[in-house]
């Protein structure tokens, strides 16, 4: 069995229940766009220029179709004075505008998420089969998926010293070491730029279940073990902690069983 992804979702009242029908019952995947991450400062790179002997083999391999005076001028614009803006502004500028990302968490287990993106523990956490991620490699736009590395340090991004593909990945993978707690596995899709996100709809079947806050609704468990009646592999779970413990727990519901939650 591959890895369990999550994805921790919340959002106040009765808007909770219809964010479960769309993400949970229907399979609907929400990709934010790069522009509208809540760290401004994601996304940067040192820009770091190729020799012309690399400059020219990439494209050989991967170009050939640009004439010699476009080669040259893409030459002028990575060495020439106007490089910094060429080879860095404008190209962190796009990567905004045309990219659109799948946070996933790799543990359901840290206060932070639950206090960040659950709603201060009245939202839920979506348990994806890996299966799921499978399922978004296929789309047209799909870019790359993988687990993110946390640094001190700035990305490189060394032009023309990979394939297209690979050339930006550790740019779109790399974050601060403080949001290390995150255990960030993301997918990149591109798209249309100035949208707010991408939808894409999954089966539902590949979402395995949900770990509840500790402070979710008692609305919101019964939808919960509703789902659950219609489909028997579908887990519902709860979180809590042990007393005496920080340490998060989470035990399978019972139908007509509550216990006491988010005080010990």
């Amino acid at each position: 069995m591959g890895k369990v992804f999550y994805k921790f979702v919340g959002t106040a009242g009765d808007a909770a229940l219809d964010l479960f029908d769309k993400a949970v019952v229907e399979g609907s995947i929400k990709l934010s766009s790069a522009a509208s991450f809540n760290d401004p400062f994601e996304f940067k790179f040192t820009s770091v220029a190729p020799s012309r002997a690399m400059f020219d083999e990439w494209h050989r391999r991967w170009r050939p179709d640009l004439t010699p005076e476009e080669l040259a001028n893409g030459w002028d614009s990575l060495t020439g004075p106007q490089a910094d803006w060429n080879s860095g502004l404008v190209p962190r500028m796009n990567l905004l505008q045309g990219l659109y990302v799948l946070c996933l968490a790799q543990r359901w287990d840290n206060h932070l998420m639950w206090a960040h993106y659950s709603d201060m523990h009245r939202g839920f956490a979506i348990r994806y089969k890996p299966e799921a991620l499978a399922d978004l490699e296929v789309l047209p736009d799909f870019q790359m998926r993988g687990d993110v590395t946390y640094s001190d340090s700035v990305a490189q991004l060394c032009w023309f010293g990979a394939p297209p593909r690979e050339m930006l990945q550790p740019v779109l993978l790399t974050k601060s070491s403080d949001w290390s707690y995150e255990a960030e596995h993301r997918v990149i899709l591109s798209g249309p730029a100035h949208r707010d996100a991408l939808y894409h709809k999954i089966d539902p079947a590949l979402i395995a279940g949900v770990i509840l806050g500790a402070r979710v609704s008692e609305t919101l468990i019964q939808k919960a073990l509703s789902l659950r009646a219609a489909r028997p592999d579908f887990t519902v779970d709860l979180v809590s902690a042990s007393r005496g413990s920080y340490g998060l727990t989470a035990h399978r519901m019972e139908d007509h069983v509550r216990t006491m939650r988010g005080v010990l």
